[in-house]
């Protein structure tokens, strides 16, 4: 029934004005908010698991995708103790579905996102913005993340954005 409401002409003007603020990077349109994240998935064939399933000297994980997004971050918080200072930061990935679906990519909890020389690793995802109050109509992909060390995988012979 909602789907008489907002038609696909609505949901194609929606979708062009977003990537329009955001950006579409496979296009080449900077958008005007202009903010890059690359995220990177897990490999689990190249991951060595021990008997409870743990990962064996680090994840490995695949190339990494860069994406435009609207980026949500907090202040850096910092713990000292015996082993010395230790930043800790949230932050959230708004992320158009439609990039994502375009790109056949799912973020899922323990990928890695880089962001501002930093890395965070995601640990929930959120998909509860809709056009119209209809499921059907699922608008973006919140990515939460909290910041973690650089890590000591595979990960910095794919760097190259």
């Amino acid at each position: 029934m909602a789907g008489r409401f907002l038609p696909q002409r609505d949901r194609n003007f929606l979708e062009r004005i977003n990537k329009e603020l955001v950006g579409d990077l496979r296009t080449e349109n900077e958008g005007i908010i202009n903010q890059k994240i690359v995220i990177y998935k897990i490999s689990a064939y190249d991951t060595s698991t021990n008997m409870y399933g743990e990962a064996v000297g680090g994840k490995n994980f695949k190339q990494g995708v860069q994406l435009a997004c609207i980026v949500e971050a907090s202040d850096f918080d910092y713990n000292t103790d015996e082993f010395g200072p230790d930043a800790q930061q949230d932050s959230q990935f708004h992320i158009l579905r439609e990039t994502l679906l375009e790109l056949s990519l799912t973020p899922e909890i323990g990928d890695i996102v880089e962001w501002n020389y930093g890395f965070f690793e995601v640990n929930g995802i959120l998909e509860n913005q809709l056009i119209g109050g209809n499921p059907d109509n699922s608008h973006s992909i919140v990515v939460s993340a909290h910041l973690v060390r650089t890590p000591t995988t595979n990960l910095e012979e794919y760097r190259g954005f």
